[in-house]
């Protein structure tokens, strides 16, 4: 259930970002500085994946993300109730992430971007993209340091029942 909200919730999020963004900041490369020189909201199209990669192979990336979302999916549905609280988040957010760009490249063509961080000069992202940064990040700290213990668990480790 809780993978469902946060699915829902990141997509819907993402989606109406973007539909406000297309609404209220177009043309294509219109930005609107929040803090001049730190962050602006900025109107991009990318026809790649992450900083533009593959850019122009659109089917070949709703294929790869197509069979991304189905995993993930497919594992929180049949899995997901028998792994720990933090492995459930961090693939509930890479696959709402994915999903949100997903929607842009089959609807589109190509997927929405606004988030300008400039302090930094990086790429021009969107709420999807943070989402699979975040739940990647949150995956790669329970591989490396939760795995198999009962950090954020919302199950109750069971005492071992063997006599010893």
């Amino acid at each position: 259930m809780l993978e469902a909200i946060i699915v829902f919730s990141i997509v819907g999020l993402d989606q109406w970002v973007k539909y406000l963004t297309d609404t209220h900041l177009m043309p294509l490369g219109a930005t609107v500085p929040l803090w001049e020189d730190v962050f602006h909201f900025t109107s991009a199209h990318n026809t790649g994946a992450a900083f533009g990669m593959l850019s122009g192979s659109r089917w070949l990336l709703i294929a790869v993300s197509l069979l991304a979302c189905s995993v993930l999916a497919g594992f929180l549905i049949k899995k997901g109730r028998h792994q720990h609280l933090l492995l459930r988040i961090s693939l509930a957010l890479i696959l709402a992430g994915a999903a949100g760009n997903l929607i842009d490249r089959i609807a589109l063509g190509y997927v929405r971007d606004m988030l300008d961080f400039r302090l930094i000069n990086f790429a021009i992202f969107n709420v999807a993209d943070s989402a699979v940064t975040i739940g990647a990040v949150l995956l790669a700290a329970d591989v490396a340091f939760g795995k198999g213990k009962t950090l954020l668990s919302s199950n109750t480790p069971q005492p071992d029942s063997k006599a010893e």
